[in-house]
């Protein structure tokens, strides 16, 4: 299996049928393809190996001018160096596999090691994330196969090693194992990759097709200079061109894991697939130095969008289980101006004038805050960003009108925890038993207006749009009554959902927090 040259890519072609497609073809014949057919957290992974490779392939692009060149440029450059670095893209090389280890062996001490050779190796189910296994819950994975091992093909093999390497979460200990023979004893526990932690959004720059895709995101080297702030050696080499020969080589672990070109397909782990493709030998890991580990020890990633935090600490912005994405694009959308910027949105936003609309594809990895091993939700959202909201008038009107939602969703609570004070006398007594967890209960208790809520105005976010559209026109100020009102609407159904008047006592619950609903707000005298 090659990784270069072999179909193993879930995309969607132009006539919009599924076809697997090799490296090889999406960086020479792109605009065959539509889109790739894949979760989020593999759209991230394999966006990453294409611009990695696009970048080696071109050395480039370092200018402007040259960046214009790419659509000519890059397939032809694309196909002689993969063609030069064909036996690096091995999956099961014998020597070099492609993201793996071959001399990686365990290291036996018990006469039961010895004795049996599979009995440090595990199912190769642990590289999907997807899969039950530890603290992930069966997201995608409903099938049980008592204690049959799955075969995974190559293809899929590919894909999970790929992800896996991006996004290992930081948890569970490594075994002792040796690499040739040289002894790995009593290792850190690993680290994270790259791309985890904190469940960061990644945003990217969609094009009508793959090739206008990789283009669209591939910045100029003088912008990733920007970026890096001018640090020395920040562009490295890719893994492949110069691999980690043993434990102990400095030099290639450094370009490995502080360089933009060796962090964008990474080795996260050392491990070894087993040749029946049904296992696995993990080993110790080499750490990526990543902004949102403690002390922002590296660079953000260049796809991440910065925000200020309400201590005005610049953070990475992360996608959260109970907040829509289409609530962040004010964010999202917003074009660096500098590194110092209190927010600013994903690098490739560059590549795109500000007076252009575009499309963007947002995506995420939700972890448990608390666990960061858990696997909460994949998240993906693809938005129309039109130019007046890549704009400071634009995006400072839409954060207002996300806000005036977030209002109505206060005083949706509010009404809902008055209708049950009023009808369940118990209630108020609960709350203070709860202590310091009071506002989960609380939380429970609005979860199906608030949810209906959230989920309705989400279906109107064109009324949204079009009064953004409308900035500094004849139709603004009639546009943006409209959507307000729409969310007032909104807020009363999802109030009549959550409480009902069967009885008299509902009745009278109901209409005192309908009145809580409609309160007027003394500084806006706006209900």
């Amino acid at each position: 299996m090659n990784i270069a040259f072999d179909p193993w890519i879930p995309t969607v072609n132009a006539t919009g049928d599924r076809e697997l497609a090799s490296l090889h073809d999406m960086l020479t014949e792109g605009s065959r393809f539509s889109d790739l057919a894949v979760q989020p957290h593999e759209r991230i992974s394999l966006m990453r190996l294409f611009l990695c490779v696009a970048h080696a392939a071109l050395d480039g692009p370092k200018t402007y001018d040259d960046w214009c060149d790419v659509p000519s440029d890059l397939p032809e450059a694309a196909g002689i160096y993969l063609k030069k670095w064909q036996d690096s893209f091995e999956l099961f090389h014998p020597e070099k596999p492609w993201l793996q280890v071959a001399k990686l062996v365990p290291l036996t001490k018990d006469s039961a090691a010895k004795t049996d050779p599979q009995k440090d190796w595990i199912s190769l189910s642990r590289l999907k994330f997807t899969k039950a296994s530890g603290n992930n819950s069966t997201l995608f994975d409903s099938a049980a196969r008592g204690s049959l091992e799955t075969e995974y093909t190559p293809e899929e093999i590919a894909l999970n090693l790929l992800v896996f390497q991006n996004f290992f979460v930081a948890g569970g200990k490594a075994s002792s194992r040796c690499w040739g023979k040289q002894k790995i004893e009593n290792p850190p526990n690993p680290k994270g990759g790259p791309c985890s932690g904190k469940s960061i959004l990644y945003t990217f720059l969609r094009g009508q097709n793959l090739a206008e895709t990789i283009f669209l995101n591939l910045n100029s080297f003088e912008d990733l200079a920007y970026h890096y702030e001018d640090a020395s050696d920040w562009l490295g080499k890719p893994l492949w061109e110069q691999p980690i020969t043993s434990p102990d080589d400095q030099a290639a672990i450094d370009n490995a894991t502080r360089t933009h070109l060796g962090r964008l397909v990474p080795q996260t782990r050392q491990l070894c697939i087993h040749q029946n493709r049904q296992s696995i030998l993990l080993g110790a890991g080499f750490t990526y130095p990543k902004y949102q580990d403690t002390g922002n020890t590296f660079h953000p990633d260049t796809f991440a969008t910065m925000v200020r935090n309400q201590k005005e600490e610049r953070i990475l912005l992360s996608a959260k289980p109970d907040i829509a994405i289409w609530r962040e694009l004010h964010s999202l959308v917003v074009k660096r101006k500098n590194n110092t910027d209190s927010g600013c949105g994903a690098l490739c936003l560059l590549n795109s004038p500000d007076a252009e609309s575009c499309d963007i594809v947002v995506c995420a990895m939700i972890t448990n805050p608390t666990k960061a091993a858990e696997i909460v939700d994949l998240v993906e959202s693809v938005f129309h960003i039109p130019a007046q909201l890549r704009v400071p008038e634009g995006t400072v009107a839409y954060e207002a009108e996300v806000k005036h939602a977030a209002t109505w969703q206060g005083r949706l609570a509010w009404a809902v925890e008055s209708y049950r004070a009023e009808i369940d006398g118990g209630w108020e007594g609960r709350l203070k038993s709860a202590g310091p967890k009071k506002h989960l209960l609380r939380q429970k208790l609005h979860a199906q207006a608030t949810g209906f809520f959230w989920t309705s105005v989400e279906k109107q976010l064109p009324l949204l749009m079009a009064y953004i559209k409308a900035i500094d026109t004849d139709d603004a100020q009639p546009r943006r009554e409209l959507w307000r009102a729409t969310l007032g609407t909104i807020a009363r159904d999802a109030y009549r959902t959550a409480c009902g008047q069967e009885t008299p006592r509902k009745m009278r619950a109901f209409a005192n927090g309908w009145r809580k609903l409609f309160i007027k707000s003394e500084a806006t005298n706006e209900v």
